[in-house]
């Protein structure tokens, strides 16, 4: 382990040079601005010492080359949608606010790439890859905000994931700042490349800890001509999740298969305005095609499968506008249940498919094993890929409860998801809320994941105190 180095001081002359490097109107230390870069959707809140809001790779180079020889945390943060409090500032400091870089450099169709800035929005990106038939597939529920540089560092996935990866199987090279300021290129342009090793990858999913993304060259691909859909409300998450994998062994390959809970369907239908389904587990099923008749052939086979599971009910349509009410239902599952309770944490745990019905069982019985008054949890997610949501709902600030999610957090991770050979994030990164748990899952490899840290940001100054890259797990007392 790793020593937790002393870090330098926000001084007025280091403010004051941050300050000439973005200019006046990209640097802020206003506590009502400052306020804002506090929380994510995590239970944790810190407090960083400036705000600054570079606009070129150029910039952000200065920043980190300041940073680094003044011994200055810096926290890269895009839209703060994340859950795991990747992108707070634990130890004060600089956030680096991404927003600044949002141009869509360019679309190339012919080559089937796009050049985007960390900044984009992952919705704005796919509206104007619509035009020309194309898309991004990973397709995170907080698409209409989430930035691209976002989902790079957690290696977002998302509905879609099933069918066609995460955004790792999409990024074909990236411009990066180191933590010394040092302006990197990774990777080639073309699809296919051997040529050296591959620290792309290693870029993606390293959660601002190794470097900050400027550039990203993303793979696209055509969109899908035709949708068939098929929805399905089943008394028992076992019964639903049994339903899935049998759709899994049929060999077909679903744009997606998404759940929610009794409890998160109740509030997403309450808050999309659907009011004509009948409450239950809820399922989806979307079957992309060339041609109609293909997409609806696949989904009847797979309704006559999910019928042995019994649902209470199902509906089928190639229908877009009825097809998307349901997509948009699903992706308001957090902000539905965040109207139940004062705080909502979600969290991200996946499992091997053959493990699900009996974890998925498991996860529900979570409040009731605990017995606190108040405590609550809506489950949702990817059930196609075995990515669950467990998403607990209390108030953080009646004590009893608050404890509670803590213990929530080892039930769930220790005694449910690693036993049954699963992970503990799947798409939405360690972050603080997962520190403590990662070295459980990986105890041969953590010493190696610290070595990679030490050298692409040999002063820990990227991001420092979060788990993956070390070395300092946040451990509640």
């Amino acid at each position: 382990m790793l020593k937790m180095p002393r870090y330098g001081q926000t001084t007025d002359l280091v403010l004051r040079e941050l300050e000439g490097i973005v200019g006046s109107e990209n640097f802020t230390t206003r506590p009502e601005e400052v306020i804002c870069y506090m929380r994510d959707s995590s239970p944790f809140k810190f407090r960083a010492d400036v705000i600054v809001r570079p606009a070129t790779a150029g910039q952000v180079a200065a920043i980190l080359k300041l940073a680094s020889k003044e011994r200055i945390p810096v926290t890269p943060r895009g839209a703060g949608t994340g859950a795991a409090g990747s992108a707070l500032p634990v130890l004060g400091g600089i956030i680096l606010d991404m927003y600044k870089m949002n141009r869509i450099l360019s679309v190339d169709i012919d080559n089937q790439i796009v050049i985007v800035e960390p900044g984009v929005v992952c919705d704005s990106l796919n509206d104007e890859l619509l035009k020309h038939g194309f898309f991004f597939p990973p397709d995170p529920a907080s698409s209409p905000a989430c930035t691209i540089g976002g989902m790079v560092a957690n290696d977002s996935a998302g509905n879609k994931a099933m069918k066609y990866g995460s955004t790792r199987a999409f990024v074909l090279w990236l411009e990066v700042v180191l933590g010394n300021g040092e302006i990197v290129s990774t990777g080639s342009q073309t699809l296919k490349s051997v040529s050296g090793f591959d620290l792309t990858r290693l870029f993606v999913g390293s959660e601002g800890s190794l470097g900050v993304f400027t550039k990203i060259c993303l793979k696209i691909l055509p969109l899908p001509k035709y949708y068939a859909t098929a929805v399905f409300s089943y008394r028992s998450v076992g019964s639903l999740v049994r339903a899935a994998m049998k759709v899994k062994r049929t060999g077909i390959i679903p744009e997606m298969i998404e759940f929610m809970n009794e409890k998160t369907m109740k509030a997403a239908f309450e808050y999309a305005g659907i009011r004509d389904f009948p409450n239950g587990n809820f399922m989806m099923i979307d079957i992309g095609g060339d041609t109609e008749s293909s997409a609806a052939s696949s989904l009847d086979k797979c309704i006559r499968i999910c019928q042995e599971e019994k649902p209470e009910h199902f509906e089928k349509t190639t229908d877009e506008t009825y097809r998307l009410r349901f997509i948009s239902a699903r992706k308001a599952a957090l902000p539905a249940l965040a109207r139940i309770r004062p705080t909502t944490s979600m969290e991200d745990c996946t499992v091997p498919p053959t493990k699900l019905p009996d974890t998925a069982v498991k996860i529900e019985g979570i409040p009731e094993q605990l017995g606190v008054i108040g405590f609550e949890l809506g489950n949702f997610g990817h059930i196609g890929d075995g990515n669950m949501h467990p998403t607990f709902l209390y108030d953080e600030r009646v004590e009893e409860q608050s404890n509670a999610f803590f213990k929530a957090l080892d039930l769930l991770y220790n005694q449910i998801v690693l036993p049954s050979g699963g992970s503990i994030t799947a798409e939405h990164g360690i972050g603080l809320i997962r520190a403590s748990f990662i070295e459980k899952e990986h105890p041969t490899s953590l010493k190696w994941m610290r070595e990679i840290k030490k050298l692409f940001d040999p002063d820990l100054v990227l991001n420092p105190g979060k788990g993956k890259g070390g070395p300092y797990p946040i451990r509640r007392e």
